[in-house]
């Protein structure tokens, strides 16, 4: 499976290799920040990420982070699959489809559906493999790994 790889900067006591993390926002402090685009601009808010490789540059000054004052240094990243219910008639993997949102009444398969943040309707994704089944009401729901091709 191809992974979406992607260079960005943690803080140096988080850069270790197969380490994971979700950004869950972008404060407006990084926005104002000149590292902004090498950092988080590059990241999607609720995904995982896990740490592939981590850069060690002899840089003259180290660089901080304006919200938390540490060490920043130069990683690669990859993000993980989400996992969704995709209605079994249209699961098969391998496949692009494009995410719709359903309209899921039971709470069993409704707690895979992603936020808008996370996944917005309309967005390509990939179907990787399937994880479980969930059936809600008369309607059968594949649990799939999904790599957004966004």
């Amino acid at each position: 499976m191809e992974t979406k790889r992607i260079m960005t900067l943690i803080s140096k006591e988080q850069a270790v290799v197969g380490k994971t993390f979700r950004l869950y926002s972008i404060p407006d402090e990084c926005r104002r920040c000149k590292l902004f685009n090498l950092c988080v601009s590059r990241l999607k808010p609720g995904r995982v990420y896990r740490v592939v490789d981590v850069k060690h540059v002899g840089l003259p000054q180290t660089n901080k982070c304006l919200l938390t004052g540490e060490e920043m240094v130069p990683i690669i990243v990859e993000e993980l699959p989400l996992i969704i219910p995709v209605p079994a008639k249209l699961f098969i993997e391998g496949v692009v489809i494009t995410y719709t949102k359903s309209d899921i009444v039971c709470d069993n398969a409704k707690k895979y559906l992603p936020n808008e943040q996370v996944l917005k309707e309309g967005t390509r994704v990939k179907i990787v493999r399937e994880t479980g089944r969930v059936k809600c009401d008369n309607e059968n729901y594949v649990l799939a790994e999904v790599v957004p091709l966004d």
